[in-house]
């Protein structure tokens, strides 16, 4: 009697779907960049991807979904930067203060990148605020932990698109200080640690 072949591993498997979902959304990244949330299409992604619009669909519902997954993605090397140069042993609150940091010189660093995620796809408040509060909370203490995170996030976000509204002012370095005090001042931090030099 003939063996049949044996399936494929679950973990081949994954990473298959893991690289196809990767290149959707390098396909996706650019074009939002280069054509804006609301002129791009599905199909364009797809055909950069260079695959077909039936594995679009097996990983993202829909246009917004696909933007989504952007911007969780940029998320995701946010904190993988923040962990880089987070100071387990400094207080909670500094240790926000440093995601903050860590946000705000991305953003100075990839203005259009920025550019996609605050100012010209649909809104992230309902589920980024949210979902990064939580994460954040974790590190605050006293009371209305959550509550404060989403502030601290919300002032972060505006600054960011005030940034990116007025052509790159104020500086990166007056961005990035400004920011950074006011976040301290709010969770109560006397003397946020030095903004390093960015601009």
């Amino acid at each position: 009697m003939k063996k049949r072949p044996a399936a494929p591993s679950t973990s081949r498997q994954q990473r298959r779907s893991d690289q196809t979902r990767a290149r959707l959304l390098d396909a996706a990244t650019e074009l939002f960049i280069a054509r804006g949330y609301d002129a791009l299409t599905l199909g364009e992604v797809t055909e950069r991807a260079d695959l077909g619009t039936g594995t679009l669909y097996l990983h993202f519902r829909d246009k917004r979904a696909l933007y989504e997954g952007v911007v969780r993605r940029v998320l995701a090397v946010l904190y993988t930067r923040w962990q880089r140069t987070d100071d387990a042993a400094a207080a909670p609150s500094e240790r926000v203060v440093g995601m903050i940091r860590a946000t705000i010189e991305h953003l100075i660093e990839r203005p259009a990148l920025g550019r996609l995620c605050l100012l010209d796809g649909p809104p992230l408040e309902t589920w980024l605020v949210g979902d990064v509060a939580k994460g954040m909370a974790m590190f605050l203490d006293g009371p209305q932990r959550e509550l404060r995170a989403s502030l601290v996030i919300g002032v972060a976000l505006a600054a960011g698109r005030h940034y990116l509204r007025n052509n790159q002012q104020p500086k990166a370095r007056q961005l990035l200080e400004t920011t950074l005090a006011f976040c301290a001042d709010a969770l109560g931090i006397a003397q946020p640690a030095r903004a390093r030099r960015v601009a």
